[in-house]
């Protein structure tokens, strides 16, 4: 499974840094068009999250990851062929939408290996392995960029859709889950997870602690542009700086959050950096190129510490004790975060930080905050006393309950 999300993030890196570019500049697909095309794709992608979560845990997880796996192959194969609008339309929504029951079934497989204590360090390292791939995925997409010839698109387009099946060949020869052979008994309802009320307060929360990623790959270079002084080059090397430091620090972070305490002490620590990179990307827009540079470098150190802290907290609360017949329901609510996330950072922040400026940076900051120190607040395990002061088993007369 860590291999397979390695190497699809290799494949989904090259794919969405020439996708736009190469279907708007190449094949002559309308830029608006593309930009519906997306749209549709990602609202599509958040409406079906759960269902298609539901079937991963009707069918098995294991066998949702290879039937998602391919769907993203062949999203790639079309994508190798198209020739107009609507060809492309069509591998466009395939590979979000199948993008979205992968993420949750491989998170299924994963947790039902580990013991519940360690989903956080299995999960720190599957987006470790995320980043990585991606950041190699762009690498390349940006040589055949360079190279500039349509044959190079195409291979690169059907070369990623044979290593996809090629990962979906890889999946289906792991050994089968114990829980795979159990669909018969299993809770059949769609909205089963819908109902667990503690997921749907994590998730809601990381949406907006989340709006960290947006703020990196879609507002910083537009700001930058835009709103400061400083050089071309910055939003690349930030984009850089953010990437070396997730693979860098992610896992080790994650491995340390076992506990209740340890989740909310890191969801504090991203309440403090997020608003403090926020404000200094702000503060970019009043200086000079050289201290524009150094408050944007700086802000996106802050960012980045802000994102390392802020997901394991979330996985931890999420996840931890999730019933298996229910694994795959909950990875894709959860996973529903990112989509609002990257909805929301696109429609309604981008155009809010650019008109607001710095006061735009310092209310998204303090959103982002906010959220944090909520999941802090749900990490933070509840006491009360029993009825009539009958102390429980093993537990001394007025001792408070830790529940």
């Amino acid at each position: 499974m860590y291999a397979a999300q390695a190497v699809g993030a290799v494949v989904d890196g090259a794919v969405l840094a020439t996708a736009v570019l190469y279907f708007g500049t190449r094949v002559g697909v309308p830029v608006p068009w593309i930009g519906l095309v997306l749209g549709a794709g990602n609202l599509a992608a958040l409406v079906a999250a759960v269902p298609l979560g539901a079937l991963a845990d009707a069918v098995g997880a294991r066998r949702a990851a290879v039937g998602f796996t391919c769907l993203v192959g062949a999203s790639l194969a079309v994508y190798a062929v198209a020739d107009g609008p609507w060809t492309y339309a069509v591998g466009a929504v395939v590979f979000v939408v199948a993008q979205t029951g992968l993420g949750a079934a491989r998170q299924a497989v994963v947790a039902a290996r580990v013991e519940p204590r360690a989903r956080v360090a299995a999960r720190g390292r599957m987006h470790t392995l995320l980043n990585a791939g991606m950041g190699a995925g762009t690498v390349l997409g940006a040589l055949v960029l360079a190279a500039g010839a349509d044959a190079g698109f195409t291979l690169l387009y059907g070369g990623g859709a044979l290593v996809v099946l090629g990962c979906a060949l890889l999946l289906a020869g792991m050994p089968a889950d114990p829980a795979d052979s159990a669909a018969a008994g299993r809770d059949r309802r769609i909205s089963a997870a819908l109902g667990d009320r503690r997921l749907l307060a994590v998730t809601a929360l990381t949406s907006v602690v989340q709006l960290c990623l947006p703020v990196l790959s879609v507002i910083l270079p537009l700001w930058a542009a835009q709103g400061t002084r400083a050089p071309g080059w910055v939003p690349a090397v930030a984009l850089g700086l953010n990437t070396v430091l997730v693979l860098a620090v992610q896992r080790p972070w994650a491995d340390h959050v076992v506990s209740d305490a340890a989740a909310a002490r890191s969801a504090l620590w991203a309440a403090a950096a997020l608003p403090g990179g926020c404000v200094l990307l702000g503060a970019a827009g009043a200086g000079g190129a050289a201290a524009a540079t150094a408050l944007v470098l700086a802000g996106i150190v802050l960012i980045t510490v802000g994102e390392v802290a802020g997901g394991p907290p979330a996985w931890h609360l999420a996840l931890r004790d999730v019933p298996a017949a229910l694994q795959a329901r909950h990875q894709a609510v959860f996973g529903m975060a990112g989509s609002v996330a990257r909805i929301a950072g696109s429609a309604a922040l981008l155009p809010f930080v650019l008109a607001a400026g710095a006061w735009g940076w310092t209310a998204v900051g303090a959103a982002m905050a906010a959220a944090a120190a909520g999941l802090a607040l749900l990490a933070r395990p509840v006491r009360r006393d029993l009825p009539h002061g009958r102390p429980g088993p093993g537990q001394a007369p007025g001792q408070p309950t830790e529940l």
